[in-house]
């Protein structure tokens, strides 16, 4: 099922992307997002074990970038298109190499002590595009755990001795991370083509009308997920 058009407005289109709590966001945006955009080359940063690259059409050169000891993932020492580097070492290796025609960072600036620099490189190694993904940790699902006296898992002081990159550093808005990353793109040349919200698909059929109803009478600030922008070169 592709994303589904919400709106359009003269600044970029909105679309919805349905998602259940156990699919692959990664998976969804090669399948339903990239496809929408023409690449040759691709590079995918945070790509976990690589998954991207097994929904790419076979002319498109795809190279994956992830920190060594910090992939949720299992890592994927047997496919040579990814590899597995020390966290400081990627900003030199997308220095060195490329340019590319789209870079991915799909669930990874919120890891980033700064938030924005890694998405500023980014921007000067794409040809035409740079797709970022965010979690919205204002979501209704999130508000309610910490109602329930939970901490978000992301966030968590059992990740205190963890490797850089497990942590989350940042509580997104997505509102916020819009605005900060759209001033920052059109600094670049880049400006933002669409943004995909990701609504949630219960497991419960029955949960499904109350969901529907939620994305009708609420902020997508409390009813997506998250946000998937795609930001394009222009000119």
């Amino acid at each position: 099922m592709a994303a589904r058009t919400m709106a359009t407005t003269a600044a970029h289109k909105r679309t919805l992307m349905a998602q259940r709590s156990d699919a692959r966001l990664a998976e969804l945006i090669a399948t339903r997002i990239l496809p929408n955009y023409t690449s040759t080359t691709l590079l995918d940063i945070g790509c976990g074990d690589g998954v991207v690259s097994r929904h790419l059409p076979s002319q498109c050169e795809y190279t994956g970038l992830d920190i060594s000891d910090a992939c949720i993932y299992e890592q994927r020492h047997d496919n040579p298109k990814v590899r597995y580097v020390q966290a400081d070492q990627i900003p030199d290796l997308m220095r060195s190499e490329g340019p590319w025609d789209t870079v991915l960072l799909l669930d990874v600036i919120e890891h980033t002590r700064r938030f924005t620099p890694l998405f500023e490189l980014a921007l000067t190694r794409a040809n035409q595009q740079v797709v970022v993904s965010l979690p919205n940790e204002l979501f209704v699902l999130d508000r309610l755990r910490m109602l329930r006296g939970h901490e978000l898992n992301a966030h968590s002081l059992d990740l205190l001795n963890q490797p850089e990159g497990f942590k989350h550093q940042f509580i997104v808005n997505i509102a916020k991370a819009r605005t900060l990353l759209s001033k920052k793109a059109e600094d670049a040349g880049f400006a933002l083509k669409e943004e995909v919200l990701r609504p949630l698909v219960s497991k419960r059929s029955f949960h499904q009308p109350i969901l529907w109803g939620m994305r009708q009478l609420s902020s997508d600030q409390l009813w997506s997920m998250g946000s998937v922008f795609v930001f394009q070169r222009q000119g």
